[in-house]
């Protein structure tokens, strides 16, 4: 009841079963590693949800999703930390071509995430069903509705209305949320969250080779990777706004500029 925030926290049974659940020594362990690894892309993605008009809370969604992992593939095929699958990326304007694949993106997946759950609530009038929806799709949601006649999640749930890893999902994300925000309550107070991610963008005006941007940084291949994850391989198409370390924008674009265009693809410096 004293917890600050703007996307409703029920405390129901099946919440109060994952706080017990988070709170052992295995899934504490896998919450703790998510939460400090949040630290990376904490600014961005508050950034984004303010920008966007939703609730700072649904910042759990990408907890839940893929322990803001960038990288993170599921069975199912869905991508990214937002784990987009193919038709909703498109959709939401997320390209995926066989030389990237933005909804590896931190930053454009969180946009369209959060674009998504906006038209979601805008959709249901209520932020439990927009992420319910999220998890299985709106269609999903609106057969559960039309056959039981209750647009609530709980009354969902109680009628095994939705699919049981949509019955999960919600109370997960509303037990994370409650416990990153009540830490000292939870065991959490001590987690050491990694630095914020930073990074200047530049765009590259011709097929550029990592390790060529590498050398133009003064950095190794695998910073570049890091702050790329959408690249696929290690060519950068033309036009790619490329993500270089923070400071170096300026002197990097001068260096690439001394290789001639035709050559980035092969030359190093």
């Amino acid at each position: 009841r004293q917890t600050s925030s703007a996307n409703p926290l029920e405390i129901s049974d099946p919440v109060v079963g994952y706080v017990h659940d988070f709170s052992t020594n295995k899934e504490k362990k896998v919450l703790r590693a998510g939460l400090r690894r949040s630290g990376r892309y904490k600014d961005l993605i508050q950034r984004i949800l303010s920008e966007e008009g939703v609730p700072q809370e649904l910042i759990y969604l990408a907890q839940a999703e893929s322990g803001f992992l960038p990288r993170a593939v599921s069975y199912k095929k869905a991508v990214g930390m937002w784990q987009f699958i193919a038709d909703t990326a498109t959709s939401y304007n997320l390209a995926h071509t066989a030389t990237l694949d933005e909804r590896f993106d931190p930053e454009k997946g969180t946009r369209a995430a959060a674009k998504l759950l906006k038209d979601l609530y805008a959709r249901y009038g209520d932020w439990y069903l927009a992420m319910a929806a999220y998890n299985c799709g709106a269609g999903a949601v609106d057969r559960a509705v039309e056959r039981t006649g209750y647009a609530d999640y709980w009354e969902l749930l109680k009628r095994h209305a939705l699919p049981k890893e949509t019955a999960n999902y919600v109370p997960i994300i509303v037990a994370m949320t409650i416990m990153a925000k009540n830490p000292a309550d939870y065991g959490l107070e001590n987690v050491d969250s990694d630095p914020a991610l930073e990074y200047d963008t530049i765009r590259l005006t011709a097929d550029t080779n990592l390790n060529l941007i590498a050398d133009a940084t003064l950095q190794p291949v695998s910073v570049i990777r890091d702050l790329n994850p959408s690249l696929l391989h290690m060519l950068a198409p033309v036009g790619f706004e490329m993500h270089v370390p923070k400071g170096t924008a300026q002197t990097a674009q001068a260096a690439l500029e001394t290789v001639p265009a035709e050559n980035r693809q092969a030359w190093r410096l």
